[in-house]
């Protein structure tokens, strides 16, 4: 019988190589970057459908007696440097801090990031797959709702500016993955940092986002409440994924064991 078919040594090599610098990781998040942007363009057409499912949201929430947001952001109007901060959070406290912690997972804790890369990856996935079949416009695009996008009024660098329209999905409210991956990777941090300083992080962080994007105008506390929940499903389907990947390797390992 023909031999089973293996890569060459040279080959292998390079593979782990590369694997060792991360550039499989870039591969991934390249993708991942790729697939949101096919969704982009298929929901940002949509506003009628959008701007519909914002109102019925806030209904909803008044039914719950959760109807909050306006006056939270009232609670930082008159102050133009919280504004700034909240601001300040709700831009670079998501991909760019994201990125950064990831990298420091992917060199000091490498299993933890795997596992998070890919509840990063499965909740990614759910939250395409909800903005696509249904679109929700955030509350600072929602016509006659009293709220002020305070990106757009106090930054000239945000998520309505040029430099970034073209990357945004602006009816991408629900799930709110800005909160919901703050609190997962919050929680990684403070679980894999063991340190005081790192609970510390773990918690405020999170707490900070959930202030950020109801007071910045860009989300509803549903919104939060939905974002939590599809990262840990993502979380929930990274475990089971991990689990399954071992029994198959133990299957395997036994099957190749000689009696």
């Amino acid at each position: 019988m023909p031999s089973t078919f293996s890569f060459p040594e040279p080959a292998r090599r390079a593979w782990r190589a590369t694997e060792r610098l991360g550039l499989h990781e870039v591969v991934v998040v390249v993708v991942a970057f790729l697939i949101y942007f096919t969704i982009r363009g298929l929901v940002v057409d949509r506003a009628g459908e959008a701007m519909v499912r914002a109102f019925n949201l806030i209904e909803l929430e008044q039914q719950l007696h959760i109807y909050w947001e306006l006056r939270m952001q009232s609670w930082v109007l008159d102050s133009y440097l919280l504004i700034r901060a909240l601001n300040a959070i709700y831009f670079w406290g998501h991909m760019p801090l994201v990125a950064l912690l990831g990298v420091w997972l992917f060199l000091f804790h490498r299993r933890a990031y795997y596992r998070t890369r890919n509840a990063f990856l499965a909740s990614g996935a759910i939250g395409v797959v909800i903005y696509w079949l249904f679109p929700v416009a955030p509350p600072r695009l929602v016509p006659f709702s009293g709220f002020i996008d305070t990106m757009a009024a106090f930054d000239r660098f945000g998520y309505n500016a040029q430099e970034t329209q073209a990357f945004v999905n602006p009816f991408a409210a629900v799930p709110s993955l800005h909160f919901g991956w703050s609190l997962l990777l919050g929680a990684v941090v403070a679980w894999v940092g063991r340190h005081p300083l790192a609970v510390a992080f773990g918690i405020a962080w999170p707490i900070a986002m959930f202030f950020s994007v109801i007071m910045t105008g860009n989300h509803f506390i549903l919104d939060a409440v939905f974002g939590a929940m599809v990262s840990f499903a993502g979380l929930g389907v990274a475990l089971l994924a991990e689990r399954l990947w071992r029994a198959a390797l133990a299957r395997r390992q036994l099957a190749s064991t000689p009696l």
